[in-house]
């Protein structure tokens, strides 16, 4: 060991600054240097209690309430906080595990919009003030509920966004050509070919997006006159077979503008 002068103006019975300090597993305090170039130690902590810098570079003891973590603020320095703003202060990567609540979930504090890129999510009372918004792994992807979902709210509907639907025409000659559109709403324009009184034509309607089981509702929205024909639907696993009925007295030589929906619907 050399032989070293302690730094002034700390006491000679302090550790001279050049000795190498014994290291231990299972410390109480430690042993710091402050602005007059001493040495000295923190005092012990309580239970619970880490030690954080301020912007002056100093460190201290902290703890947190229960039910807080640790984060930096927008300065950068280390605080204790809320979960809750931890998650509102911007974006949290989980990695690969999963997120699991069994309280509400609300999701318009933390962003105008909640993505799910996994193939599921499980909420527990969820109360969404935004958009929410599942793009799965696969096609089969889906938001479930052992609820009942409603829309809330004088302006709330529940339905399709833009992108979802489409638009087809009927080729020309006959009512009854049939017509291709994979999408769970669009329009069918069908062709003026005449149509007797009292007569019914049937078309068939290609969807690749319609199963079985599924409802399709035919709403005739413009083209031709409005209340003058009835109109049938028979879903089938990939296709739909839409039957158009003039039911007045005379023939009809018109193009209707048909608006469809899909509505998933199961047998059990």
């Amino acid at each position: 060991m050399s032989y070293c002068t302690p730094c002034p103006p700390c006491d000679t019975n302090f550790p001279l600054l050049c000795e190498p300090l014994e290291t231990t597993a299972n410390g109480k305090r430690l042993v710091v240097e402050d602005s007059a170039a001493c040495q000295k130690t923190i005092q012990s902590p309580v239970a619970q209690q880490v030690l954080k810098t301020d912007g002056a570079g100093n460190l201290t003891w902290t703890n947190g309430a229960s039910g807080t973590v640790l984060r930096k603020d927008s300065t950068g320095l280390l605080e204790f906080a809320t979960l809750n703003s931890v998650l509102q202060s911007g974006p949290v990567d989980l990695g690969s595990q999963p997120l699991t609540t069994t309280g509400a979930l609300t999701v318009g504090s933390l962003s105008p919009t909640l993505a799910i890129t996994a193939s599921s999510l499980t909420v527990s009372g969820a109360t969404s003030t935004g958009s929410l918004s599942v793009s799965g792994a696969t096609s089969t992807a889906a938001i479930t509920s052992s609820s009942t979902i409603l829309a809330n709210g004088n302006a709330s509907k529940i339905g399709y966004n833009t992108g979802a639907g489409g638009t087809i025409t009927q080729g020309a000659g006959a009512k009854t050509n049939s017509v291709t559109l994979n999408r769970p709403t669009g329009i069918i324009v069908t062709d003026n070919a005449a149509l007797a009184a009292a007569t019914a034509v049937t078309f068939n309607l290609s969807n690749s997006v319609i199963e079985a089981t599924d409802i399709v509702v035919i709403s005739h929205i413009s083209g031709g006159t409005l209340g003058s024909y009835n109109f049938a639907v028979a879903p089938a696993a990939g296709n739909a077979n839409i039957v158009i009925r003039n039911i007045t007295a005379a023939s009809l030589s018109e193009a209707l503008t048909l608006r469809f929906i899909v509505i998933k619907s199961v047998n059990a």
